[in-house]
């Protein structure tokens, strides 16, 4: 039960790595004008929201990989549900069709 918070933070990272992996082939395929000059900002902001997933993801991967001893459990907590948190609105904003 001591350690239950890393095995949530664990599958936190299992599930932005997988949602990460099929971003990077979505914003090869996203048209960046085709005649819409709004494509070419609609890719710009996905590109920022998926490289703050990125930046989250890997702030709570820094943290999950300290020794038991050094880790400090808020810190992961808190990190996991800020990932959260920004995985689902990642995706939302996706779902709505990348629209503010």
């Amino acid at each position: 039960a001591d350690v239950e918070f890393l095995k949530t933070a664990n599958q936190q990272l299992v599930e932005c790595r997988r949602v990460l992996k099929y971003t990077y082939a979505f914003a090869y395929y996203m048209p960046l004008d085709m005649g819409d000059p709004d494509n070419k900002a609609k890719k710009e902001r996905f590109e920022y929201h998926q490289e703050m997933l990125e930046r989250f993801t890997e702030n709570l991967s820094e943290l999950c990989e300290k020794p038991l001893a050094e880790m400090d459990r808020t810190d992961v907590v808190n990190q996991t549900r800020v990932v959260k948190n920004f995985l689902d609105n990642v995706l939302r904003y996706v779902d709505e069709g990348l629209e503010d």
